[in-house]
């Protein structure tokens, strides 16, 4: 590495805002589910700003390993974890179950009675199971190690511009290996 000047990146664990919910645990429908190709997967991420946060809320379908909705927010809100669902539903093909975990965006009334209203069942990791929603956490994490951690964001629109030509490339270009 040192004769090729490769370097390794060291990225500094930061501290992120803190969350947390007392609601009893919902049922996970596609933990033992076999098919699981009418499934998505919803969750929200931090991304370090220069003095604050924003928040991406991303839906993923684990089945093509592509973002099929997605939306940014200076606010971790309800409307901001709704939003790609909403999204989701002007399309022809809906899926039957969508997965999350019970952060309380995922568990507010706006977010239940959209997928209710929408005809689509509501999945729940278990608490303190991130490993249920690992998809989705996985392309977070490819998402901050493969371009955020890199990047020093001045503002939200440059953030915003950023991220939304990483998931194109990341949708269109990178290479996966879809079993």
């Amino acid at each position: 590495m040192k004769e090729l000047g490769i370097r390794s990146r060291m990225v500094r664990k930061i501290s992120k805002p803190k969350t947390h919910t007392e609601y009893s645990q919902r049922p996970n429908l596609i933990r033992d589910l076999a098919d699981q190709t009418r499934v998505l997967v919803t969750d929200i991420t931090y991304i370090p700003l220069q003095h604050s946060w924003l928040y991406l809320a991303s839906v993923y379908n684990p089945t093509t390993r592509r973002v099929i909705a997605y939306n940014i927010g200076s606010e971790m809100t309800q409307e901001l974890a709704t939003a790609p669902v909403k999204t989701i539903l002007k399309r022809s093909d809906l899926p039957g179950i969508i997965h999350s975990d019970m952060g309380s965006q995922y568990t507010s009334v706006l977010f239940e009675s959209t997928l209710t209203e929408a005809g689509i069942k509501h999945s729940y990791s278990r608490q303190g199971c991130p490993g249920d929603n690992a998809r989705i956490e996985s392309f977070h994490s490819l998402l901050k190690r493969e371009y955020v951690n890199s990047h020093s964001f001045k503002n939200v629109h440059e953030a915003i511009a950023g991220i939304d030509r990483y998931i194109r490339w990341y949708n269109q270009e990178r290479i996966s290996s879809v079993a």
